[in-house]
């Protein structure tokens, strides 16, 4: 079969079951870009469903919405229970009613937590640059490139943009992980000389950041995965020519704990 390629998420289909999964998958970036004659061409040409291809052209005609359009393709296929199918119908209802800004948000936060950091930056500045008269939700962008900054660990770049979210929506969270940021950029030593020249409020933010620091140490330290770690050390020491083979066997054990986690849950 001739793919066919749903452009915001960046995913080829080749079956009528591949999109309704990527329907499900990617719902917030779903918007009048499918609502296409060419998709509709495609189901009855590539997929073997000329009378979905044909309910579907008569749709276009009547300017249908993103959500009656793509309901049509989930209720025809059958390929999700009927209950789940109306939860996605309103959830493309909602998206189509909320604010182009908002949305595009969601496409660089989708892009950023599936680690597609550069794209998502790029997302984060272009929409930066049209909502600039909207100070609080400038402050949610800047917060979110912050976050980005930091799983590329750029924490000098984080601070900024931190600070920035702060400056623009005055939210203590944003001056603590503003705070966060600038300690992990920083040697003890200049951390120390960088707080003491930051007024009250920094301090207080600082009071809060240190208590959330101890309470993360704290739950390490209980955790399994920090017995698992100081065991392995342990053994290494003791026979540091295995040193390799200790090191394997452990990542096997973790990865056997986390996959025992997910079944779980």
């Amino acid at each position: 079969n001739i793919p066919f390629l749903l452009k915001k998420p960046g995913v080829h289909v080749y079956t009528a079951e591949e999109l309704c999964y990527c329907i499900r998958e990617h719902t917030f970036l779903m918007d009048e870009e499918v609502v296409c004659k060419e998709l509709a061409d495609w189901l009855g040409e590539e997929c073997g469903l000329p009378e979905l291809a044909d309910t579907l052209h008569t749709m276009l005609k009547k300017n249908v919405t993103t959500e009656e359009f793509l309901t049509e393709v989930l209720v025809y296929t059958g390929y999700y229970p009927r209950e789940e199918i109306r939860r996605l119908s309103r959830f493309l209802k909602s998206s189509s009613a909320r604010s182009e800004y908002e949305n595009r948000k969601d496409i660089g936060d989708y892009l950023a937590g599936n680690g597609k950091y550069e794209l998502a930056m790029e997302q984060y500045r272009r929409l930066l640059a049209d909502v600039s008269g909207d100070a609080a939700f400038s402050a949610r962008v800047l917060h979110n490139m912050g976050c980005v900054c930091c799983r590329l660990f750029l924490f000098e770049r984080a601070a900024e943009l931190f600070y920035r979210a702060y400056e623009a929506g005055g939210e203590q969270e944003n001056l603590i992980r503003y705070l966060a940021a600038k300690r992990l950029s920083l040697d003890e030593k200049g951390y120390l000389a960088f707080m003491a020249t930051q007024p009250k409020a920094c301090y207080e933010a600082s009071m809060e950041l240190e208590k959330r620091v101890q309470q993360v140490a704290c739950k390490w330290e209980e955790s399994i995965q920090n017995r698992q770690l100081e065991a392995v050390r342990q053994e290494i020491t003791s026979h540091p020519q295995e040193a390799g083979r200790v090191w394997e066997d452990a990542a096997q054990q973790m990865k056997e704990s986390f996959l025992t986690m997910m079944r779980e849950n």
